[in-house]
């Protein structure tokens, strides 16, 4: 389902939803932003009948509604606005949200790079709110950096050269990776 809405507060409460998807954007008009608005009646479609994806009439307005809704404190709210523009996508309707309700902030500019396009980043998210899988999830995980990742597996110390290799270093790496 989608919404284009006039005020946060105008969304109705339907016990069917299971998630929430805000497209929020700020003041200034942008590429990013536009994908969604040209893309958004087809999304709407693809996630089906137990999400909704709401977009705002007045998008700084929306946006800043979001953020105090949502995000709360000055810190969060900051992500949010440096994250522009963005989706945030929740479990909880706006009148429900509760301490453990799921937050999830997801600047577009990392959509094509880490979903490898914008088709594929459109039918993850999707499926991620059809309940059908998790690798939208996946994605956002966190990556190892690879100075500490170096860091377990090269051993800098004098002798041969002044490096050697940690082999049971690499092969956990490897066994964690093939789980």
């Amino acid at each position: 389902m989608g919404y284009a809405l006039n005020e946060l507060a105008n969304l109705p409460i339907d016990d069917t939803v299971n998630f929430y998807i805000f497209v929020v954007n700020g003041q200034y008009r942008d590429p990013l932003y536009e994908m969604m608005q040209q893309n958004f009646m087809s999304i709407a479609k693809s996630i089906g009948s137990n999400a909704v994806i709401a977009v705002g009439t007045d998008p700084q307005a929306f946006t800043s509604q979001v953020a105090r809704k949502y995000a709360g404190d000055n810190e969060r709210a900051a992500i949010l606005h440096r994250s522009l523009p963005a989706l945030l996508i929740t479990d909880a309707h706006p009148e429900r949200l509760g301490t453990n309700s799921v937050r999830l902030i997801v600047p577009l500019r990392e959509a094509e790079p880490r979903f490898g396009g914008w088709a594929q980043f459109f039918d993850l998210l999707s499926k991620y709110v059809r309940g059908e899988s998790n690798e939208f999830l996946n994605k956002f995980e966190k990556t190892e950096n690879f100075l500490d990742t170096a860091n377990s597996i090269l051993n800098i110390r004098p002798g041969m050269f002044g490096i050697s290799i940690n082999i049971n270093a690499l092969y956990e790496r490897w066994r964690k990776k093939h789980a």
